[in-house]
Protein backbone atom coordinates (compact mmCIF):
# COMPACT_ATOMS: atom_id res chain seq x y z
CA UNK A 1 0.00 0.00 0.00
CA UNK A 2 1.24 3.44 -0.91
CA UNK A 3 0.40 6.75 0.74
CA UNK A 4 0.87 10.38 -0.02
CA UNK A 5 0.31 13.65 1.77
CA UNK A 6 0.07 16.62 -0.58
CA UNK A 7 -0.34 20.23 0.56
CA UNK A 8 -0.44 23.11 -1.92
CA UNK A 9 -2.13 26.32 -3.07
CA UNK A 10 -4.96 25.62 -5.54
CA UNK A 11 -6.92 27.79 -7.98
CA UNK A 12 -9.62 26.86 -10.52
CA UNK A 13 -10.65 28.57 -13.74
CA UNK A 14 -13.47 27.95 -16.25
CA UNK A 15 -12.14 28.51 -19.76
CA UNK A 16 -12.94 27.90 -23.42
CA UNK A 17 -11.09 25.60 -25.81
CA UNK A 18 -9.76 28.67 -27.60
CA UNK A 19 -8.39 30.11 -24.33
CA UNK A 20 -6.75 26.77 -23.53
CA UNK A 21 -5.05 26.69 -26.94
CA UNK A 22 -3.82 30.30 -26.65
CA UNK A 23 -2.55 29.82 -23.11
CA UNK A 24 -0.65 26.62 -23.87
CA UNK A 25 0.90 28.18 -26.97
CA UNK A 26 2.19 31.08 -24.86
CA UNK A 27 3.61 29.02 -21.98
CA UNK A 28 4.63 25.74 -23.65
CA UNK A 29 8.34 26.47 -23.21
CA UNK A 30 7.84 26.47 -19.42
CA UNK A 31 5.91 23.17 -19.29
CA UNK A 32 6.43 19.48 -19.86
CA UNK A 33 3.84 16.75 -20.07
CA UNK A 34 3.06 15.01 -16.82
CA UNK A 35 4.03 11.36 -16.45
CA UNK A 36 0.30 10.58 -16.75
CA UNK A 37 -0.42 13.17 -19.41
CA UNK A 38 -3.82 12.06 -20.72
CA UNK A 39 -6.26 9.89 -18.80
CA UNK A 40 -9.74 9.61 -17.34
CA UNK A 41 -10.12 10.77 -13.75
CA UNK A 42 -12.86 8.75 -12.07
CA UNK A 43 -14.09 9.42 -8.54
CA UNK A 44 -16.80 8.24 -6.20
CA UNK A 45 -17.65 10.71 -3.43
CA UNK A 46 -18.80 9.58 -0.01
CA UNK A 47 -21.21 11.57 2.11
CA UNK A 48 -23.80 11.22 4.86
CA UNK A 49 -27.34 10.09 4.16
CA UNK A 50 -28.38 13.76 3.97
CA UNK A 51 -25.30 15.03 2.08
CA UNK A 52 -24.00 16.98 5.07
CA UNK A 53 -20.39 17.23 3.82
CA UNK A 54 -21.21 18.74 0.45
CA UNK A 55 -23.86 21.07 1.94
CA UNK A 56 -21.27 22.36 4.38
CA UNK A 57 -18.74 22.75 1.56
CA UNK A 58 -21.19 24.80 -0.53
CA UNK A 59 -21.49 27.26 2.37
CA UNK A 60 -17.70 27.81 1.95
CA UNK A 61 -16.46 27.69 5.55
CA UNK A 62 -12.77 28.33 6.13
CA UNK A 63 -12.28 24.58 6.50
CA UNK A 64 -14.01 21.85 4.51
CA UNK A 65 -13.32 18.23 3.67
CA UNK A 66 -14.29 15.50 1.22
CA UNK A 67 -13.83 11.74 1.21
CA UNK A 68 -13.59 9.85 -2.06
CA UNK A 69 -12.04 6.97 -3.92
CA UNK A 70 -10.30 7.73 -7.20
CA UNK A 71 -8.91 5.82 -10.17
CA UNK A 72 -7.16 6.94 -13.31
CA UNK A 73 -8.93 5.10 -16.15
CA UNK A 74 -11.42 2.31 -15.45
CA UNK A 75 -9.86 -0.12 -12.94
CA UNK A 76 -10.20 -3.86 -12.53
CA UNK A 77 -10.94 -5.28 -9.10
CA UNK A 78 -7.23 -6.08 -8.76
CA UNK A 79 -6.16 -2.55 -9.80
CA UNK A 80 -4.85 -0.04 -7.26
CA UNK A 81 -7.10 2.91 -6.43
CA UNK A 82 -6.71 5.89 -4.11
CA UNK A 83 -8.77 6.28 -0.94
CA UNK A 84 -8.55 9.98 -0.10
CA UNK A 85 -9.33 12.70 2.40
CA UNK A 86 -9.22 16.07 0.67
CA UNK A 87 -9.36 19.21 2.81
CA UNK A 88 -9.26 22.89 1.94
CA UNK A 89 -8.25 25.62 4.38
CA UNK A 90 -8.61 29.32 3.70
CA UNK A 91 -5.72 31.35 5.11
CA UNK A 92 -6.18 35.02 4.25
CA UNK A 93 -6.71 35.12 0.49
CA UNK A 94 -4.94 31.80 -0.06
CA UNK A 95 -6.74 28.47 -0.40
CA UNK A 96 -4.48 25.68 0.78
CA UNK A 97 -5.43 22.19 -0.31
CA UNK A 98 -4.30 19.10 1.55
CA UNK A 99 -4.75 15.57 0.28
CA UNK A 100 -3.95 12.45 2.29
CA UNK A 101 -4.43 9.16 0.55
CA UNK A 102 -3.83 5.45 0.59
CA UNK A 103 -3.43 3.25 -2.45
CA UNK A 104 -4.86 -0.24 -2.25
CA UNK A 105 -6.48 -2.77 -4.60
CA UNK A 106 -10.10 -1.99 -5.36
CA UNK A 107 -11.24 -5.41 -4.16
CA UNK A 108 -9.61 -4.75 -0.77
CA UNK A 109 -11.41 -1.43 -0.49
CA UNK A 110 -14.71 -3.19 -1.10
CA UNK A 111 -13.83 -5.70 1.60
CA UNK A 112 -13.35 -2.79 4.00
CA UNK A 113 -16.56 -1.09 2.83
CA UNK A 114 -18.54 -4.29 3.36
CA UNK A 115 -17.03 -4.59 6.85
CA UNK A 116 -15.13 -7.76 5.94
CA UNK A 117 -11.72 -6.17 6.55
CA UNK A 118 -10.12 -3.67 8.95
CA UNK A 119 -8.57 -0.68 7.15
CA UNK A 120 -5.81 -0.23 9.71
CA UNK A 121 -4.85 -3.90 9.37
CA UNK A 122 -4.83 -3.55 5.57
CA UNK A 123 -2.52 -0.56 5.93
CA UNK A 124 -0.21 -2.45 8.26
CA UNK A 125 -0.06 -5.46 5.95
CA UNK A 126 0.52 -3.57 2.71
CA UNK A 127 2.93 -0.97 4.08
CA UNK A 128 4.89 -3.22 6.42
CA UNK A 129 3.48 -1.26 9.36
CA UNK A 130 4.48 2.16 8.00
CA UNK A 131 3.36 4.60 10.71
CA UNK A 132 2.32 7.34 8.30
CA UNK A 133 0.12 5.03 6.26
CA UNK A 134 -1.44 3.50 9.35
CA UNK A 135 -2.27 7.00 10.64
CA UNK A 136 -3.98 7.93 7.37
CA UNK A 137 -5.96 4.68 7.55
CA UNK A 138 -7.09 5.60 11.07
CA UNK A 139 -8.21 9.06 9.89
CA UNK A 140 -10.17 7.63 6.97
CA UNK A 141 -11.76 4.93 9.10
CA UNK A 142 -12.72 7.49 11.76
CA UNK A 143 -14.39 9.80 9.23
CA UNK A 144 -16.24 6.94 7.57
CA UNK A 145 -17.64 5.74 10.88
CA UNK A 146 -18.19 9.12 12.57
CA UNK A 147 -20.23 10.53 9.67
CA UNK A 148 -21.60 7.13 8.57
CA UNK A 149 -20.42 7.84 5.06
CA UNK A 150 -21.75 5.99 2.05
CA UNK A 151 -21.13 6.20 -1.71
CA UNK A 152 -23.23 9.01 -3.18
CA UNK A 153 -22.00 10.17 -6.57
CA UNK A 154 -19.71 9.12 -9.42
CA UNK A 155 -17.91 11.91 -11.28
CA UNK A 156 -15.70 11.40 -14.31
CA UNK A 157 -13.65 13.73 -16.51
CA UNK A 158 -11.06 13.54 -19.27
CA UNK A 159 -7.81 15.13 -18.10
CA UNK A 160 -4.57 16.34 -19.61
CA UNK A 161 -1.84 17.36 -17.18
CA UNK A 162 1.37 19.35 -17.28
CA UNK A 163 4.07 20.19 -14.75
CA UNK A 164 6.58 23.02 -14.71
CA UNK A 165 9.72 22.30 -16.74
CA UNK A 166 11.90 23.79 -14.00
CA UNK A 167 9.49 23.37 -11.09
CA UNK A 168 7.74 20.01 -10.75
CA UNK A 169 5.69 21.45 -7.86
CA UNK A 170 3.78 23.55 -10.41
CA UNK A 171 0.96 21.43 -11.85
CA UNK A 172 -1.56 22.48 -14.49
CA UNK A 173 -4.55 20.31 -15.43
CA UNK A 174 -7.42 20.64 -17.88
CA UNK A 175 -10.61 18.63 -17.25
CA UNK A 176 -13.27 18.27 -19.94
CA UNK A 177 -16.25 16.04 -20.74
CA UNK A 178 -17.47 16.19 -17.14
CA UNK A 179 -20.07 13.51 -16.39
CA UNK A 180 -21.80 11.95 -13.41
CA UNK A 181 -24.11 9.17 -12.29
CA UNK A 182 -26.05 8.41 -9.12
CA UNK A 183 -26.22 4.65 -9.73
CA UNK A 184 -23.59 2.00 -10.47
CA UNK A 185 -21.40 3.54 -7.76
CA UNK A 186 -18.49 1.20 -8.37
CA UNK A 187 -15.38 2.31 -10.26
CA UNK A 188 -15.07 -0.93 -12.25
CA UNK A 189 -18.54 -0.32 -13.75
CA UNK A 190 -17.13 2.08 -16.32
CA UNK A 191 -16.67 5.78 -16.96
CA UNK A 192 -20.02 6.59 -18.56
CA UNK A 193 -22.43 9.10 -17.09
CA UNK A 194 -24.72 12.04 -17.78
CA UNK A 195 -22.91 15.02 -19.24
CA UNK A 196 -22.73 18.03 -16.95
CA UNK A 197 -22.82 20.96 -19.35
CA UNK A 198 -22.67 23.89 -19.50
CA UNK A 199 -20.60 24.84 -16.47
CA UNK A 200 -21.58 28.50 -16.67
CA UNK A 201 -24.15 30.60 -18.51
CA UNK A 202 -21.71 30.60 -21.46
CA UNK A 203 -21.64 27.06 -22.93
CA UNK A 204 -18.22 27.74 -24.46
CA UNK A 205 -16.68 27.63 -20.98
CA UNK A 206 -16.51 23.85 -20.90
CA UNK A 207 -13.00 23.24 -19.54
CA UNK A 208 -11.98 23.28 -15.89
CA UNK A 209 -8.39 24.45 -15.54
CA UNK A 210 -6.77 23.87 -12.17
CA UNK A 211 -3.43 25.17 -10.97
CA UNK A 212 -1.62 23.64 -8.02
CA UNK A 213 1.63 25.00 -6.67
CA UNK A 214 3.61 24.98 -3.46
CA UNK A 215 4.48 28.66 -3.83
CA UNK A 216 3.16 31.76 -5.57
CA UNK A 217 2.13 31.53 -9.21
CA UNK A 218 5.16 31.77 -11.53
CA UNK A 219 5.43 35.23 -13.17
CA UNK A 220 5.30 33.77 -16.71
CA UNK A 221 1.99 32.08 -15.88
CA UNK A 222 0.41 35.03 -14.04
CA UNK A 223 1.38 37.33 -16.91
CA UNK A 224 -0.45 35.23 -19.51
CA UNK A 225 -3.54 34.85 -17.33
CA UNK A 226 -3.70 38.63 -17.07
CA UNK A 227 -3.20 39.09 -20.82
CA UNK A 228 -5.96 36.63 -21.67
CA UNK A 229 -8.24 37.98 -18.92
CA UNK A 230 -8.59 34.56 -17.28
CA UNK A 231 -9.65 34.85 -13.65
CA UNK A 232 -10.07 32.29 -10.86
CA UNK A 233 -13.54 31.09 -9.92
CA UNK A 234 -15.14 29.22 -7.05
CA UNK A 235 -16.05 25.86 -8.46
CA UNK A 236 -16.53 22.39 -7.00
CA UNK A 237 -17.49 19.52 -9.31
CA UNK A 238 -19.22 17.65 -6.49
CA UNK A 239 -20.91 20.79 -5.18
CA UNK A 240 -22.23 21.94 -8.56
CA UNK A 241 -23.57 18.53 -9.53
CA UNK A 242 -25.19 18.11 -6.11
CA UNK A 243 -26.99 21.45 -6.62
CA UNK A 244 -28.22 20.27 -10.03
CA UNK A 245 -29.56 17.02 -8.55
CA UNK A 246 -31.20 18.89 -5.67
CA UNK A 247 -32.93 21.29 -8.07
CA UNK A 248 -34.20 18.40 -10.16
CA UNK A 249 -35.63 16.63 -7.13
CA UNK A 250 -37.64 19.74 -6.25
CA UNK A 251 -39.48 19.42 -9.54
CA UNK A 252 -40.27 15.72 -9.24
Amino acid sequence: MDDKTIERIEEKYLITSKEKTELLKAIKSNLRKDEFFSEEVLSIYFDTKNYDLVIKSIDRPDFREKVRIRAYNVPKLSSPIFFEIKTKLKVGKKKIGNKRRLSLPLKDFYQYLEKDANLEELAKNFSKNNKKQVQIARELDYLMKYYRLEPKLFIGADRVAYVGKDDSNFRLTFDSNLRFREKKLRLEKGSDGEKFFPLTSDPKHDIIMEVKTMNAMPPWFARELSRLKIYPVRFSKYGKIYELIKERNKNV
